[in-house]
């Protein structure tokens, strides 16, 4: 049983995104998958605290998130013994939605 499937990928991680979607693209070459990439560009989040909670309101620490983000998408689909294989392989710092 086939599907037509989008995979989205983030991570905070862009080494570890990289090296995940090279393994998939070896994957799908294997599989004979027909697959397309497309990058988002990065996405900042930027944390402001107060260092001194009680009286001093101008000293405050700024810490910041970048999360990269991409998406696999699939002409014909992806059968679920594929979609189960990439789920098991996935390293933790990746968040996966599967989208079908």
């Amino acid at each position: 049983m086939t599907f037509r499937t989008q995979l989205t990928l983030r991570s905070y991680s862009k080494e570890i995104l990289s090296l995940y979607i090279n393994y998939l693209k070896i994957t799908f070459l294997k599989l004979d998958i027909n697959s397309s990439i497309f990058n988002f560009p990065k996405r900042r989040k930027v944390i402001t605290l107060l260092k001194s909670p009680h009286v001093n309101k101008k000293a405050k620490e700024q810490f910041e998130i970048k999360y990269f983000k991409t998406s696999i998408s699939f002409k014909k689909g992806l059968s679920l013994k594929v979609v189960k294989n990439i789920l098991v392989n996935k390293p933790k710092c990746i968040s996966l939605k599967i989208k079908m």
